[in-house]
């Protein structure tokens, strides 16, 4: 191992229990990245690392990742860190995003198209893959209502396989507002519905749309009622798909136009 690194070797290490304080949510302003592919999405988005920390043994990674902020641990300490079971090399703490509201939302209108809204949905894996579905559909921004899972949070992140670093991520206080600015700007809005609404192949998406998500029990706030209901039409005695598989189906439709 480069030897120009000392090796954490201390339970009690400061950098050690900051891992564990963010992991657990302690540092709102901080978000815990864990894996290599994951830490470089981070990097490559122009995001600053304000800890590394390498499992020792990965020599090759610690010289990839070599810097100020960079540190080894001994692996039976290493592998106490995080919130995965098997720790992978690497996990890195990382200032979060800028907060973007729906002030910002407002003055930012403009810069997009395909939009993907979010309310209320619980798991942070799905809140993850949807960022995920959107960023491939060419979504160039996601709104994300108050209540359910948050952005920035580990499960998210990996759930995101980095789409939530690059996509911007809009955390609205007020859905009503958020709706009534999208609707001003010229965007047409349409919720996922379980049943009742018009039929997904048949749906007609303007250039600049927002597919709007609720949560895994498909039901609705009040606040998207204005929005056009849309239903993926099944077979068989299906009642249901997971939401991010009908995020998806909706995104790639809205995307054809």
């Amino acid at each position: 191992m480069d030897e120009g690194h000392d090796v954490i070797r201390s339970r009690t290490n400061p950098s050690l229990k900051r891992v564990d304080r963010v992991a657990r949510g302690k540092e709102p302003g901080a978000m815990l990245l864990e894996g290599e592919r994951l830490i470089l999405d981070a990097l490559g988005a122009g995001l600053e690392a304000e800890l590394l920390l390498v499992r020792e043994g990965h020599d090759e990674l610690l010289e990839r990742l070599d810097g100020p902020v960079t540190r080894a641990v001994a692996p039976a300490l290493f592998e106490r860190l995080g919130t995965l079971t098997t720790p992978p090399g690497v996990l890195g703490i990382f200032s979060r995003p800028a907060s973007r509201d729906e002030g910002a939302l407002e003055a930012e209108l403009g810069q997009h198209g395909l939009v993907l809204g979010v309310a209320g949905v619980s798991d942070p894996g799905n809140l993850g893959a949807l960022a995920r579905c959107a960023e491939a559909a060419g979504a160039t921004a996601m709104v994300l209502a108050p209540g359910g899972a948050r952005p920035f949070t580990p499960k998210a992140l990996r759930g995101s396989m980095g789409s939530l670093l690059r996509l911007p991520v809009y955390e609205v206080s007020d859905l009503g507002r958020a709706v009534a600015a999208l609707a001003d700007a010229g965007f047409s809005q349409c919720v996922a519905a379980t049943r009742g609404g018009a039929p997904l192949d048949g749906a007609v998406f303007s250039e600049r749309a927002v597919v709007w998500m609720s949560g895994e029990t498909g039901e609705a706030p009040p606040e998207l009622s204005r929005c056009d209901a849309v239903t993926i039409p099944m077979a068989g005695e299906v009642e249901s798909l997971n939401v991010t598989v009908a995020g998806a189906l909706m995104l790639f439709a809205a995307a054809r136009r």
